[in-house]
């Protein structure tokens, strides 16, 4: 047979107080819970809930019939932690995931917003020529020479038609 300190030693955390309920025959625990934390009763063990406070919960443990002993309850209450700590490490697990996925995504994202952008930007850029060569198949692929005022001045003069040979003007940029 434990000690009862042995015995309460998993809840210690938890317990507030050990009653006997003289009515009824059997002893009842309240417990300290935190708020997010989820039980419920089965066929054996009745749970209520005391109060509500700001972080917590005060419920109350009680069995159903007097086959229940403390040992039972305090075994119930362990599997009320257990259970609340696979929840907690499930959700963080998630969290954690979520998070990893999160950050694969932005990157995911940022990878084709820079792609989407320079295909904008160069798409027009270097389609342009080739479009513009099956429009007008015409143009030369050289960059063709602006004239300036003076060439053009200087052509009229060697078209003018005259008896005399036309004088011929250098009319390059170099000269």
């Amino acid at each position: 047979m434990k000690t009862i300190e042995a015995l309460l030693e998993p809840i210690t955390g938890y317990l507030i107080s050990i009653t006997r309920n003289a009515l009824e025959g059997w002893y009842e625990m309240e417990l300290g819970i935190p708020k997010g934390w989820v039980f419920n009763e089965n066929k054996e063990i009745k749970c209520e809930v005391l109060s509500e406070v700001g972080s917590g919960k005060f419920i109350k443990i009680s069995p159903k019939n007097l086959d229940i002993v403390i040992d039972d309850l305090v075994a119930f209450v362990v599997v009320i932690m257990e259970t609340n700590q696979k929840i907690a490490d499930k959700e963080k697990e998630f969290t954690e995931r979520m998070s990893t996925m999160k950050e694969n995504l932005e990157k995911e994202v940022k990878v084709y917003y820079e792609e989407l952008d320079k295909l904008k930007e160069s798409s027009f850029k270097s389609l342009s020529e080739s479009f513009e060569n099956s429009i007008r198949p015409e143009i030369e692929k050289e960059k063709r020479h602006r004239r300036t005022k003076i060439e053009i001045e200087a052509e009229k003069l060697t078209t003018i038609t005259s008896a005399e040979p036309a004088i011929k003007i250098d009319v390059s940029r170099n000269a």
